[in-house]
């Protein structure tokens, strides 16, 4: 059996290792922040004790329990609130990064309880490494890959869609999606496409140059606040 004050130990122990993680998501405006994190740790890292003790209750009685059967719970049922860390923005997604860490500081919970602290700190320590130093070297190195929607409004001419695609052609760049309309009363066209780049240059020459086909009366660039 696990003293109490061993418990409490690796209660509070479970209770720092989340409070990191969680203050890094916190800093970064994630949606699983310290509060979260915190109690998240704890609660893994109780239910890890529990099952421990449980198991070792009965013993006496000759019942032989699962000390790992409460564990296997809890990585099941976090997934739960990692999926509420998910938001979707467009055709992109956010929260990822942030269910991944909740899910391995559950892992690191049940550690704790299970008195391996060495492995919880050391996993807590990559975890931040990675949210923390490793997010600002990709930022640097990589650039980010932009999605980017554009809507156009013009008049039906000869070539109108053709000088469209050629501004693609020219710059490199091919179109994710491409739809247009004809009103045949008006004889306007609505073109809906998509396209994406990680060059912020070429994003912006490829707005300009849009901007200056023949017959364009409204262009529409990027995600409506709905999306």
């Amino acid at each position: 059996m696990i003293s109490d004050g061993d418990i409490i130990i690796r209660l509070l122990v479970a209770a720092v290792l989340g409070g990191i993680i969680g203050f890094e998501r916190e800093y970064e405006n994630q949606p699983a922040g310290l509060r979260t994190n915190l109690i998240l740790v704890m609660g893994a890292a109780l239910a890890m004790i529990l099952s421990i003790q449980i198991s070792q209750q009965f013993i006496a009685f000759d019942i032989k329990g699962d000390p790992a059967r409460l564990a296997a719970q809890v990585i099941s049922g976090i997934g739960f609130l990692g999926a509420g860390a998910i938001l979707h923005s467009g055709v992109n997604i956010r929260g990822l990064t942030t269910a991944a860490s909740m899910w391995t500081m559950a892992v690191v919970g049940l550690a704790v309880g299970a008195g391996h602290f060495v492995a919880a700190a050391s996993v807590t320590l990559v975890v931040f490494i990675a949210l923390s130093i490793v997010n600002r070297v990709e930022d640097k190195l990589i650039r980010p890959l932009q999605v980017i929607p554009v809507v156009l409004w013009m008049r039906s001419e000869e070539n109108s869609l053709s000088n469209i695609r050629d501004v693609f052609h020219k710059a490199g760049l091919r179109m994710d999606k491409f739809a247009y309309q004809l009103e045949l009363d008006s004889q306007e066209i609505k073109v809906q496409l998509v396209y994406h780049s990680r060059d912020d240059a070429l994003i912006e020459s490829v707005q300009k140059e849009l901007a200056k086909i023949s017959g364009l009366k409204k262009i529409k660039i990027g995600w409506s606040l709905s999306h």
